[in-house]
């Protein structure tokens, strides 16, 4: 074949690999050149096992508008405790002779010295929006005060200004409403039950990223994804899959990053036009794709961050124990 033949076959075969359509296998959580592998091998126990959301949903921000404000029964300022309750009615003198009013569907701008100080103006209806969101907060119907840096970074400005006119010190601990508030690490504002969620949901994920301190929905999740996986092996295999994930306590398929198994799955069903069974039939089949995936644990084909690497150290030590447990 000529040069210009072989540049022809070439582009076809490129051109052939651009062409394969790329489909998400639900149960694998990884992609499928075949569409038959999106479909859901078992729909109630998926249900159950794999719609798991750690993370809270996105707050319904028209139905928290309409929720009415749980403003405190009466007003108070205490700068001995840095702590204030706002009640409904209150007003509070800000910039430019402007006034903000609480009522229990936000906090209302009013008054100003000079009509034609846009800038005035402005600056106080920033105030009043951020307190409007830190009082939803500080009475639980609205979660997220900010949806980006710039939002977050007027929300601390609008507290900062308005807390300072009301003689409360930002600098330090601070209560709304009683509610404590604080700077994060960010510099943001966040409250006591935020940041007390916050760690609620890290220690969770910590957990469910090992086997032995996963919850139950997670543990079912791992075996919807074992069992996709280990369809066609004996029972014996599956058998030691299972003892070693009790002896191990590793989670093979954590949910914020991608197993090995699932890339070499992934990588076999697009070069084979589906097939993505890794492990086969047989043991020997099984101890094959183990060794394969050790392979590329030690030999990743990308840079590894920090969190992958100690992912990998636990893939290596669940399948050299799986491996183990096989040749008995």
């Amino acid at each position: 074949m000529d040069i210009e033949g072989e540049n022809l076959e070439k582009t076809k075969e490129i051109e052939t690999m651009q062409s394969i359509s790329s489909y998400i296998n639900p149960n694998t959580r990884g992609l499928t050149s075949n569409y038959k592998n999106t479909a859901i091998k078992d729909k109630e126990t998926y249900n159950e096992a794999m719609s798991q959301h750690l993370l809270n949903p996105v707050e319904d921000l028209v139905q928290v508008l309409k929720t009415p404000i749980k403003l405190a029964k009466s007003s108070s300022l205490s700068r001995q405790n840095n702590s204030v309750n706002i009640a409904e009615g209150q007003r509070i003198r800000v910039n430019g002779g402007h006034v903000l009013t609480a009522t229990a569907h936000g906090v209302e701008v009013s008054g100003g010295d000079n009509p034609y100080d846009t800038q005035s103006y402005v600056k106080a209806q920033r105030m009043a929006d951020a307190l409007a969101s830190m009082l939803r907060n500080a009475g639980g119907t609205m979660t997220t005060v900010a949806h980006s840096k710039e939002e977050y970074a007027r929300y601390t400005e609008g507290i900062t200004d308005v807390m300072s006119y009301l003689g409360i010190d930002t600098s330090k601990d601070f209560t709304v409403n009683g509610m404590k508030y604080s700077k994060n690490k960010d510099g943001w504002y966040e409250s006591e039950a935020n940041s007390d969620a916050q760690a609620a949901y890290e220690q969770l994920k910590a957990n469910n990223r090992t086997y032995q301190f996963a919850d139950e929905k997670t543990k079912k999740q791992i075996a919807y994804i074992s069992d996709y996986y280990l369809q066609t092996v004996p029972e014996s295999v599956k058998a030691a899959w299972q003892e070693t994930l009790e002896e191990t306590g590793v989670n093979p398929f954590q949910t914020d990053l991608s197993s090995t198994l699932t890339q070499l799955s992934v990588e076999q069903d697009f070069q084979t036009g589906g097939n993505d069974n890794i492990f086969g039939e047989t043991k020997e089949s099984c101890l094959a794709a183990i060794n394969k995936i050790l392979e590329r644990i030690e030999n990743p084909l990308a840079a590894v961050t920090d969190e992958r690497a100690a992912y990998q150290q636990q893939e290596k030590e669940f399948y050299t124990v799986l491996a183990s447990k096989i040749r008995e």
